[in-house]
């Protein structure tokens, strides 16, 4: 096979031609992976610590190798907020911080029911925010819930979700729960009769242990945890990583018990650590939680 070595204008017009191709994709990507940075100007929050409104990208200076966590938990009396913050605070926030991560942590209610949530849970105050409108939900995108649109009352919305209805995954979660999952973490860590089952290993019913504990702490404390604005109720969260103003790391609950899957989130942080990640390998937009697990 002849080939015809190229030279003079039409060499350097397809160098140029490949050169152009390459910084519209590297501008392309760079515009997808901060739509969400773009799409939080502007939306503000209540410091849990002293109740004063402040600009959400404000707690942060957006700098090449700045690398941020937003947990958006879901309201401060669900179960989903509950779980996915016992895991945080006893294994993740460690870790993150250790990396040099910083860690703003959002959720759904005033900062009175921010404070309680914290003091209930041993749950940090210190980068703890509420959003009492759910603006920065709505912002990102984050689903709704079921029947968002209806003229329903939230409290009946909830029953449907609970079934999985408007709520991918949450009946499997649930019963994940109850038969264990032996490719996720033990949820405790300390010595407990479920050892007899075995080690090492999510154990039947241990899951669903710790969310009946969870529900005892919460219904005593319904009226001072949940939000005045009970549209907020079927709300979902999510979690962002960001690396400067870039998205690298997201999941978006996809109903109730689905929250962030901290193994993601910590092999995310890791890989962010390193200065020739892909973004776009990074995104997760469904994880599942099944193998994050709970030190106690």
């Amino acid at each position: 096979m002849h080939l015809q070595r190229l030279s003079g204008p039409k060499q350097r017009h397809i160098m140029s031609s490949k050169l152009s191709r390459r910084l519209y994709t590297v501008v392309r990507a760079q515009q997808q992976a901060s739509a969400e940075y773009e799409a939080l100007r502007g939306v503000k929050v209540l410091s849990a610590v002293d109740g004063c409104e402040v600009e959400l990208l404000s707690l942060w200076q957006p700098g090449r190798d700045t690398r941020v966590v937003i947990p958006f938990l879901t309201h401060f009396a669900d179960l989903s907020s509950w779980e996915y913050a016992q895991k945080l605070s006893q294994r993740v926030l460690p870790q993150l911080r250790e990396q040099g991560l910083q860690v703003i942590t959002v959720g759904l209610g005033s900062p009175q029911n921010a404070r309680i949530f914290s003091s209930t849970l041993d749950f940090p105050l210190e980068g703890l925010y509420a959003d009492p409108t759910g603006a920065c939900y709505s912002a990102l995108g984050f689903s709704p819930g079921f029947a968002p649109g209806a003229d329903i009352n939230p409290y009946l919305k909830l029953l449907p979700m609970l079934a999985g209805i408007g709520s991918p995954g949450t009946l499997q979660e649930v019963i994940r729960g109850y038969v264990g999952d032996r490719s996720a973490r033990p949820v405790f860590n300390s010595a407990t009769p479920f050892d007899i089952l075995g080690l090492n290993y999510q154990r039947p019913f241990e899951l669903a242990t710790l969310r009946l504990f969870n529900m005892v702490g919460i219904l005593p404390k319904w009226g001072d945890l949940s939000p005045s604005d009970t549209r907020l109720l079927v709300q979902q969260g999510g979690t962002l990583m960001f690396r400067g103003t870039d998205v690298v790391f997201r999941h978006d609950d996809s109903g109730i018990l689905k929250s962030t899957d901290v193994d993601a989130l910590m092999a995310a942080a890791d890989a962010s650590s390193g200065g020739s990640m892909q973004p776009a390998q990074l995104m997760s937009s469904s994880s599942s939680n099944s193998s994050s697990g709970l030190v106690g």
